[in-house]
């Protein structure tokens, strides 16, 4: 008797320290609404690229069209290049960081979130930080942002835990630390929401104000009234992870990326934490599984939440989109981790029907 106790009681410290001991996860409950099957139609048809552009510019993370009627794109290298009328790429700055999301203010100037720096605003004499990046500053994973019409700033500060590079353990953790910050000035910005699970692309409706913002490991869009700070949900179930968000003027659609197809066997372990710090410790030793693809995925939307386009490219070998958008007649996509930007034709323009 003595010896089985003695055997359990060690059996349940191994456990207790693969759970909870060093190099552990710090796994959270989150509940999904799953993947909705009726979404599925959209994305059946798989498309052809018409080219990929510039496949020597690496990390193109997002996509952003300026006021000069230009394409801006924000490189891994800490380049922000742009695309000229005549066809050429030329550098347009570097923060000297890692930028990711772009926006432009009212007055044409260039907002970035650079996620190793900060929140940068561009002016003549180079890069004002208005808030700074950990270590120094408040913001842990500055991911995207948009000006609205009155200057103030809506930004998503991803996570609370993991920097940038490190979305994986955040995804495994299932960790919900997200927030979003309105900005009023340099080092001005309270915070509407937090508890988010990796909230990600952010974009807002001219005609409205409302702002629309993903939320990465829910699958989830959200609607959210910078005034007020109420938020709902536009739409959930989505078959992918969303990233960044544009909204397209023209059409008054909402167009969500999606780098990757969701995985259902690693979000079952999302609402059982004590079992995934386990398995964790397992992938730490085997590996992680197959992952699911990564063909280029996006999705649009409109504003009643209604997904009326979905876009899903060849399977590759490279990492999966995180930004598309409707710019010149075509659909542009681009990647954190791809090499140049791949274009489709964009949906109504007789090439992709």
């Amino acid at each position: 008797m003595r010896w089985i106790v003695i055997t359990v009681a060690v059996l349940a410290a191994l456990v207790s320290l693969a759970a909870w001991g060093p190099g552990s996860i710090n796994a959270m409950r989150l509940v999904n609404a799953p993947a909705d099957p009726a979404l599925q139609p959209l994305f059946d048809p798989i498309q052809q690229p018409l080219r990929t552009e510039r496949a020597d510019l690496h990390g193109a993370e997002d996509l952003e069209p300026g006021p000069d009627g230009r394409l801006y794109a924000s490189l891994a290298d800490g380049r922000i290049m742009v695309h000229e009328a005549g066809g050429d790429w030329v550098e347009f700055a570097n923060t000297g960081g890692r930028p990711l999301g772009l926006s432009f203010a009212p007055d044409g100037s260039l907002f970035v979130a650079d996620a190793l720096r900060g929140l940068l605003h561009q002016t003549s004499e180079g890069w004002d930080v208005w808030i700074g990046a950990a270590p120094d500053g408040p913001l842990v994973f500055p991911d995207d942002l948009t000006v609205l019409a009155d200057g103030r700033i809506v930004m998503t500060d991803a996570s609370l835990r993991h920097p940038y590079g490190h979305h994986l353990e955040s995804f495994l953790e299932s960790e919900q630390t997200g927030r979003i910050l309105l900005v009023t000035g340099p080092g001005d910005f309270t915070e509407l929401a937090g508890g988010l699970g990796f909230i990600n692309g952010v974009d807002h409706d001219p005609a409205t104000g409302l702002v629309y913002i993903n939320e990465t490991w829910t699958g989830r869009i959200w609607r959210l009234d910078p005034d007020s700070g109420e938020m709902s949900v536009l739409i959930e179930g989505l078959p992918g992870y969303p990233d960044n968000l544009e909204f397209d003027n023209a059409t008054g659609l909402i167009w969500a990326a999606m780098p990757s197809l969701r995985s259902p066997d690693l979000e079952a372990l999302h609402a059982q934490p004590f079992v995934k710090r386990l398995v964790w410790r397992w992938l730490q030793i085997a590996g992680l599984p197959p992952l699911p693809d990564r063909p280029a995925m996006a999705i649009a939307v409109d504003r009643d939440g209604h997904a009326v386009y979905g876009l899903t490219g060849p399977v590759e070998a490279q990492e999966g989109t995180t930004t598309a958008l409707v710019w010149n007649g075509e659909l542009w996509t681009a990647g954190l981790d791809r090499d140049g930007m791949t274009v489709f034709a964009a949906p109504g323009s007789g090439e992709s029907e």
